[in-house]
């Protein structure tokens, strides 16, 4: 069964615990978003554009894997709520770029100031030198799995 981990294999555990830990993130994700007033995909569109600095709406799309027209409605919603403005790019006449407005970014850094002490309080029974190696792990994996989802898109 999906997500079950019923063969004893450590592969098979560590994938069962990989699930639970995603899940546990996609909560908590939820519960900052409802929090903050915002959807899911709103809260990862601030993000994004947070991350970047500056973005264009197209390629806020493609990080997002959506259409141009859903991250216009959602664009739409976070300038009428004064989390995001909208400027004029400085090399393209045809393109503009979304930036975070300051209380966005407040916003932003409450958000990650929350993330790092949930991850924290998660890792509290775990010394330091086992939380770097986690951290290193968990790094090398996530390079793997995007190398991994690069090459099944050209395949």
């Amino acid at each position: 069964m999906y997500g079950r981990d019923t063969s004893g294999r450590a592969q098979d555990a560590l994938s069962a615990s990989a699930l639970t830990f995603l899940r546990a993130m996609d909560r908590n994700r939820n519960r900052v978003a409802a929090e903050c007033g915002l959807t899911g995909s709103e809260l990862r569109a601030v993000a994004r554009v947070a991350e970047a600095g500056s973005i264009t709406p197209k390629l806020l799309a493609l990080s997002m894997e959506m259409t141009t027209g859903a991250v216009t409605a959602i664009s739409n919603r976070l300038v009428a709520l004064q989390l995001l403005t909208r400027g004029a790019h400085p090399h393209d006449r045809r393109s503009l770029l979304l930036t975070l407005t300051p209380a966005a970014e407040q916003l932003t850094q409450k958000i990650y100031d929350d993330f790092e002490a949930l991850i924290a309080h998660s890792v509290r029974e775990i010394g330091p030198e086992e939380q770097s190696r986690l951290g290193a792990m968990l790094t090398a994996m996530a390079l793997t799995v995007d190398a991994d989802a690069d090459l099944s898109l050209t395949a």
